[in-house]
């Protein structure tokens, strides 16, 4: 357990830890009795008890001492023993298009061709003949075959519907889908794409054309009122999962609007940060951009508050577009399909674009968190940030690199230098380390999301789901389990049990902080949740067993029986 201090009943640390004189006591609303409660403080202390008044923690430490607190009005809850976290902050998170989609239909992996196949039969027979049928997203590099599906398997499952599935920015479709999008045999350009044929100069994909396939064969949108009715679902989730705060990743002001009126409605069990995105390119339209939002950075209250601003800087190494360092080279470039024997991946923006962000947002005094997959891309970012920083010092801005998969010690000391922060999901290495070590090399699939080298660099590092699309926390396209994501952070192994680079590997309590205090440092709000200190938010969660001391397999299996946030239960496990 490392530096764990346990505080025993009749301990004097134990007594030090209630700050309140026992002899005047306040009467707590809500006492936790006959716990073990990770305060997860500086001196990574564990109590027994804990009291909370008016949404606060008002003292922790023994039964004994908590019970000066009790008067006839407070709530008890025994504990009987069980282990209690602070409430687990998701920082990455995309609810509102995790809300549409299930309003559509429900998310599905389909790890093989065969089974892709099984579900494209499944959902035709539910739809009206003719009408699209959408494969739910499910990236190649999690496919047994490590391919997309040919016209003529998707023809095999089904030939009534149109039939499409897109991954790595490619889609395949059956014969009816070409048709209905009028792809003919000479067809070569499509609004902006290319299709990409087979060896008898059929069809087989569609590349790029991504805005027109979008608007074309979209879900349906869902009316306002219908949002505000299926976003509830996905943040109950969220709830049962220990899940007391979230990061809306990439929002806009209607966004943050509909959570403030989720909260007025009762219907808001998770406190929300909401990040503003942000597509402008120069200082003037970056300002413009700001003044029309109306609202700065901060603004709102405990509940729903206005984050960062949002841009997106390269690709994925899903889909073969992330930024590096070195050139795709011939295994990459055949596995994505690409062409130039020199592609390095996509930067979307020149480097005086990405400077301007930077040079401006600092100025107008907001943080940006930045998707950036590859190093090279986290390279450009790091000399756009350190201009800006020539200028007037960015260490508090707190700046972030969202995924930066593949660090590097060069990049590592730059980040720590100018007081950056890591948003990043130790899932993507759960589902695709085997695959980047097939097509990039160990070596890469040794970097890939490398917590171990981050965290101890001092820098604050943030883990995370990216959740976008399912609501089964642990069968999600990005599984939101916080307590898979703290395995996989601790064990350093993939789901076929596989380990690459042990060395990065965490500890229980680095984990712990990663979706607690970490995640509410990035984004502003450690001054009241991340951990159970004395005149912190009450927001917590009550586990089925012992995180720190369980066997390493069973984290992943944890359940939460209880989750509170404001000292309120928003969850209790039947």
């Amino acid at each position: 357990m490392g530096k764990i201090a346990r505080v025993a009943a009749t301990s004097v640390l134990a007594f030090k830890l209630c700050t309140a004189s026992l002899a005047g006591a306040q009467q707590a609303d809500t006492v936790l009795l006959g716990g073990k409660i990770v305060i997860l403080d500086a001196k990574e202390q564990i109590c027994q008890a804990l009291a909370i008044r008016d949404r606060h923690i008002i003292a922790h430490g023994t039964d004994q001492q908590m019970r000066n607190y009790i008067g006839e009005r407070t709530k008890i809850i025994r504990l009987a023993g069980k282990s209690v976290v602070p409430g687990l902050i998701e920082s990455h998170v995309h609810s509102f298009g995790v809300a549409r989609e299930e309003a559509y239909q429900p998310y599905a992996e389909l790890p093989s061709i065969a089974e892709i196949q099984a579900w494209i039969r499944k959902r035709a027979a539910q739809l009206p003949p003719g009408e699209w049928v959408r494969v739910p997203r499910n990236d190649v590099t999690r496919i047994r075959e490590r391919r997309h599906p040919t016209p003529a398997e998707l023809d095999a499952a089904c030939t009534t519907h149109p039939v499409i599935f897109t991954a790595v920015r490619k889609s395949a479709l059956n014969t009816a889908g070409f048709r209905a999008l009028g792809v003919t045999p000479q067809t070569t350009e499509f609004h902006g794409g290319k299709i990409v044929r087979d060896a008898s100069g059929s069809p087989a994909l569609i590349v790029g054309a991504d805005s027109y396939l979008g608007e074309s064969i979209s879900a349906p949108r869902l009316t306002h009122a219908r949002l505000v009715e299926e976003l509830p679902k996905v943040l109950r989730r969220y709830s049962e999962a220990g899940i007391t705060a979230i990061g809306e990743r990439r929002s806009d002001v209607e966004g943050y609007r509909t959570f403030q009126e989720l909260r007025q409605l009762g219907r808001l069990p998770v406190r929300a940060t909401v990040s503003m995105h942000m597509p402008e390119r120069t200082p003037e339209r970056i300002e413009a951009f700001v003044r029309k939002l109306g609202v700065k950075q901060g603004d709102g209250d405990d509940w729903v508050k206005i984050g960062c601003l949002k841009v997106f800087a390269d690709g994925g190494i899903h889909w073969g577009t992330a930024g590096l360092r070195e050139p795709y080279g011939p295994k990459r470039i055949a596995f994505y399909r690409l062409t130039d024997p020199d592609y390095r991946g996509d930067l979307f923006y020149t480097n005086d674009e990405i400077r301007a962000i930077y040079d401006t947002a600092n100025r107008l005094g907001w943080q940006v968190s930045v998707h950036a997959t590859g190093d090279a891309t986290v390279d450009q970012v790091l000399d756009a940030i350190e201009a800006a920083d020539r200028k007037q010092s960015v260490r508090d801005r707190r700046f972030t690199l969202v995924h930066a998969y593949f660090p590097i010690a060069d990049a590592i000391a730059r980040a720590r230098r100018l007081g950056l922060c890591v948003d990043t999901q130790p899932y993507l290495y759960y589902k695709d380390s085997d695959a980047m070590a097939e097509v990039y090399g160990k070596n890469w699939a040794d970097r890939l999301i490398g917590l171990g080298d981050w965290v101890r660099s001092g820098i604050p590092t943030a883990i995370n789901s990216d959740h976008m699309i399912g609501l089964d926390p642990d069968h999600a396209m990005n599984s939101f389990n916080p307590f898979l994501g703290m395995y996989i952070a601790v064990s350093r192994k993939n789901q076929n049990g596989r380990t690459y680079n042990p060395e990065q590997k965490i500890s229980r309590v680095a984990a712990l902080r990663s979706v607690t205090s970490s995640a509410a440092y990035m984004d502003f709000n450690e001054k009241k949740i991340g951990s159970l200190e004395i005149g912190k938010l009450a927001d917590l969660a009550v586990l089925d067993r012992d995180y720190l001391q369980c066997p390493e397999e069973e984290i992943r299996a944890i359940k939460v029986l209880m989750t509170m946030v404001d000292g309120k239960i928003v969850y209790q496990r039947p």
